[in-house]
């Protein structure tokens, strides 16, 4: 039976703009608020999720002055809500109404700066709602386990029958877009089979898969971003290290960019909570400290060393900067 964490915590509710009501959890610190981490769950997991991994940040945070926040979004659980809502049926663009209100519930608590932090297809999530609204208040974005749905089902299946299923998607969305896919496919309504598995959805925010893909979101990104992921992540369709060459070249206007890979850690960084914990809070450290500079190190495989940094454009002109090797 595994032991439970045991994390001095508050539970908290918050309403977004459009009447959805969030749970979650924070753990504050007790003297100067520096800044908030908001972490933004995967498809279908919940708050009260990964609880091994709440107890090791929220305990490495606090001491360092940042507050620790994680609320559900509306894709938590499968089916959620009064209206359909959950993983099988929310609509991606909806969460930035998420993000949003989990950012002013962070202000009014204090904290004038933010640090989002989205997991799996939170990633993505995290990831839209800063190239959207350009929000000053986010200082900078973690990206874990940031693996694309399309390339990670065409690893399963194949990209012939991924393309079959899409097609017919497209079809049953057409007469009822709520309406769910064979059941083979998973517990999907039609929309949301769409916005996971079609080329070019909003939520196709890593497009690694595809050769010449813009990447428009993380282009579109200022503040510094890390991109964090298992060694043995497996939903991963590379190596570890092409996937993050893939987002380090593509995150051009980035201020910064950290790779960090997790050694043994799988996509939900279980049995990796120290490491993950000891390379986010290096991150956060250099973010909250020096703002948008961070120093140059190397891509590391865990949290102890320094973490491997890309400086944004206006430094790269006056230092050269070598890359990875790898092909994306």
């Amino acid at each position: 039976m595994t032991k439970p964490a045991r994390v001095p915590v508050s539970l908290v509710r918050l309403r977004t703009r459009d009447g959805v009501w969030l749970d979650g959890v924070i753990a504050e610190p007790r003297r100067r608020r520096r800044a908030a981490l908001i972490w933004v769950h995967g498809l279908g997991s919940v708050f009260s999720s990964g609880q091994p991994l709440i107890q090791e940040l929220s305990t490495r945070l606090n001491p360092a002055g940042i507050g620790y926040f994680k609320f559900n979004n509306r894709g938590h659980d499968v089916v959620a809500g009064r209206h359909l809502a959950g993983a099988a049926f929310e609509r991606f663009g909806q969460s930035v109404e998420d993000i949003r209100a989990m950012i002013g519930f962070a202000v009014k608590c204090g904290y004038g700066r933010v640090i989002l932090a989205g997991h799996s297809t939170g990633a993505n999530k995290v990831l839209h709602y800063a190239a959207r609204t350009r929000d000053r208040r986010v200082i900078g974005l973690v990206l874990l386990g940031p693996i694309s749905d399309i390339a990670g089902e065409m690893k399963r299946i194949g990209g012939r029958e991924l393309r079959r299923r899409v097609a017919l998607a497209e079809r049953i969305a057409r007469r009822d877009p709520e309406a769910l896919v064979p059941r083979a496919w998973g517990f999907w309504s039609a929309r949301r089979y769409l916005s996971l598995y079609r080329p070019g959805e909003a939520e196709d925010v890593f497009p690694y898969y595809r050769p010449n893909a813009r990447w428009a979101a993380l282009r579109g990104v200022r503040v510094p971003v890390a991109a964090i992921v298992g060694s043995r992540d497996e939903y991963l369709d590379r190596r570890p290290a092409e996937l993050i060459g893939a987002f380090e070249r593509n995150a051009t206007r980035a201020r910064s960019f950290t790779g960090i890979v997790i050694p043994g850690a799988r996509h939900g960084f279980q049995g990796g909570e120290r490491a993950l914990g000891r390379a986010m809070l290096r991150f956060i450290g250099y973010v909250c400290r020096r703002g948008v500079r961070v120093p140059a190190g190397r891509l590391t495989r865990g949290g102890g060393r320094r973490p491997r940094v890309r400086r944004g454009a206006a430094t790269r002109r006056r230092r050269r900067h070598r890359s990875p090797s790898q092909p994306a």
